[in-house]
């Protein structure tokens, strides 16, 4: 097999383990923006010092997005529309149920965040319907939920009606609603560029490139750094406002995050060395759980904190306790929620677990 070629065409260790890394990516991001705005406000190093970390945090949920671009697309091929929704739906909407409603519950009995506490907001949110009204997400994190719905409904929208017969009119509008979409909403481009890769390496076109782990160090660096320096919402005009150059800045970083990818996917890649082991299987697998979660485990121990006047003087060990509390309740309360809201309604339903290749490889 060709070294550009996908891990496995089974289970690609790689990208389940960037699903990890992406979650842990986003905690840190609001661990270090969270105490910068509520704990540590009046330390003006500290509050510009971590806007690197936080930016490069805060691009795990675009790296999210480019992994399901690129696992998305085989399951649209393989399942018929009926099916792939079936899927997606007992996947994902158990726990974002769960967590919009809490959310709501709390935000009806607190009122702390008055802007969230109506119907309308709960409604346009359980619906997936929050990016096209004057509401937002009421769950903590789920507003990336709706661009990956969103993703999921055009995909499979796309893919059914170009693969099949029917007049050129529909073949056309599965098309443009997809580019229309994109343009309103550019964070689709990661998913785009994910689905790219993912049929990159379907058609073997790829086959012969060389230096690839050359290229996915410098890649990685690359993106790192780029990354860490910009901080976009990826609105349509940051495209042609913000930093004019040859490629406007925001297409560079995803083009930097997507050709990352692109060598981290493939066989033998460093960062699948890197990653095939149990632990970062583990946090692969409940990283869905870990993203949603976390929020909830932050707020409630920042509180604790707070009230005990644990954060104290010194910044880095106040950080680094605080830290390391947050990520074993979140990995604790997230294992639980992926047995029983994520994997157990799948896995009754479907008679099979979410991931079914459990075993991780000799790195």
């Amino acid at each position: 097999m060709n070294s550009t070629s996908p891990q496995s065409s089974q289970f690609n260790y790689s990208v389940h383990g960037l699903r990890g890394v992406a979650s842990i990516m986003v905690l840190v991001a609001h661990i270090l923006g969270g105490t910068a705005e509520h704990i540590y406000n009046d330390r003006p190093g500290y509050v510009e010092g971590i806007v690197p970390f936080h930016n490069f945090g805060t691009s795990g949920v675009m790296l999210f997005f480019v992994i399901s671009g690129f696992v998305i697309l085989p399951s649209v091929m393989r399942y018929s529309p009926s099916e792939f929704a079936l899927r997606r739906l007992l996947r994902l909407y158990p726990l974002f149920l769960v967590s919009t409603l809490f959310f709501a519950i709390l935000n009806g009995a607190t009122n702390r965040y008055p802007e969230l506490n109506n119907l309308e907001s709960v409604l346009f949110s359980l619906t997936f319907l929050d990016l096209f009204t004057t509401t937002k997400q009421v769950a903590p994190n789920a507003w990336s939920l709706t661009y990956e719905v969103m993703f999921y409904t055009l995909a499979c929208m796309t893919y059914f009606f170009l693969t099949r017969k029917m007049n050129i009119v529909w073949k056309i509008a599965s098309l443009a609603i997809p580019v229309l979409f994109t343009y309103y909403y550019p964070k689709a481009l990661f998913f785009l560029s994910g689905a790219a890769i993912y049929w990159m390496y379907r058609s073997e076109i790829t086959n012969g490139l060389k230096y690839t782990k050359t290229l996915e160090a410098i890649s990685f660096f690359v993106w790192v750094y780029l990354a860490s320096t910009w901080d976009f919402k990826f609105r349509t005009y940051e495209f042609y406002e913000a930093y004019p150059t040859i490629i406007p800045a925001p297409a560079l970083l995803v083009l930097a995050t997507a050709t990352y990818f692109f060598f981290a996917a493939s066989k033998d890649s460093l960062t699948g060395k890197l990653l095939n082991n149990r632990i970062m299987f583990f946090f692969g697998t409940i990283s869905y759980s870990f993203y949603l979660v976390h929020p909830y485990i932050y707020f409630a121990t920042r509180q604790i904190f707070s009230s005990l006047g644990l954060f104290g003087d010194n910044i880095f060990m106040s950080l680094l306790i605080f830290g390391a509390v947050v990520f074993i309740l979140t990995s604790i309360f997230s294992h639980f929620s992926y047995l029983i809201l994520e994997r157990l309604p799948y896995q009754i339903f479907f008679g099979q677990k979410i991931y079914r290749n459990r075993r991780v490889q000799n790195a």
